[in-house]
Order: structure tokens, then sequence, then C-alpha cells
């Protein structure tokens, strides 16, 4: 059963959010897949009190750099083929400052990682595509988080189409 949740996105900061978004571009055209914005998943919430908007008036964090760790693959739709991230001290403080404010309990990521590629493809070929891209950098500046409104679970491409971003906000530096 699909059950609407809101999800709260940190976003890369340009340069590096131009380059994750010409990856995707190649391996949507290349996999007939779908498009979407670059982004590490902080947490899901069920919950609509507090509004988007007031939690992420309440956040008071900075950019975020992130170390990459890799490129890694999962049989799971949303980690088909994804950047691997070391987790920080400072991204955990700012998922349980963004929990407090959405009113729930949440831990930073277990894996942080943002994702390349939504696609049912087999095993042999996200391998492949895994140990081929070499990205020309070593850390991520994460400078913005967006609230996006879907439903769960996400499985197809229908399901990423009708992602709406329905609040965001600048990290202030």
């Amino acid at each position: 059963m699909k059950k609407t949740a809101t999800v709260y996105w940190l976003l890369p900061a340009n340069p590096e959010r131009n380059l994750f978004c010409e990856v995707i571009r190649i391996l949507r055209k290349e996999f007939r897949a779908p498009n979407f914005e670059p982004h590490l998943t902080l947490f899901v919430t069920t919950k609509d009190q507090p509004t988007p908007k007031k939690v992420l008036r309440q956040i008071r964090s900075r950019p975020i750099r992130l170390e990459v760790r890799d490129v890694a693959h999962s049989p799971k739709f949303t980690k088909t083929l994804f950047v691997r991230f070391k987790s920080s001290s400072v991204l955990r403080k700012l998922g349980t400052e963004l929990g407090r404010a959405g009113g729930v309990s949440t831990k930073a990521p277990s894996d942080p990682h943002v994702s390349l590629l939504y696609k049912k493809i087999p095993q042999r070929i996200k391998k492949e595509l895994a140990a081929a891209i070499k990205l020309p950098v070593r850390n991520v500046r994460f400078d913005s988080i967006a609230a996006v409104r879907l439903t769960l679970p996400v499985r197809t491409s229908a399901d990423v189409a009708s992602w709406r971003v329905v609040a965001s906000k600048k990290l202030a530096p």
C-alpha cells in the first residue's frame, strides 16, 4: 500500500552538483531511467506536522563537506548505483537537528550516499558501472536542504516522476 511521506534531502553545491547531474543524465539516457535531482537522503517522515517550511526555518547548520568513499550498487531500486560517503559528526548533528525540528526521533543516514541511477538492471551491469565510474573529486560540499513530497515505496520511474519539492533552504555559510 502506498503512503505519502516527506523526505529531507541534503543537496550538493556546484560544481559537484553539475557533475552529478551530468552523470545522472548520461546514465538516464543509456538505461531509459528516470531523471532526478542529486541528493543525499537525511530522513523520511510520514507525519505532516510541523510543515516542512517550519522544519527548515529551524535549521541553523552550515554547509557540509563529506568525503567520497566509493561508487557502489545494490539490488534496491533507489540504490541501483550510487556514490557512498563517509559519515561525519556534522552530518549526524544535522540529522538530529532536522529530526528534532520535525518532531521525530532520527539518526544520521547509516549509509550516506547520492544515487546516480534508479533502474532494475542486471547485477553484472551494475558491478561493471560501479567499477568504471571514477569521480574527479574526493569530497563534496552540500549547501542546501530540500523537503520533498512523495509516495512510498519508491519502486518505479513513475514514482520518481511524482516527487515534488515542497520547501528548501540554503545552509548559511
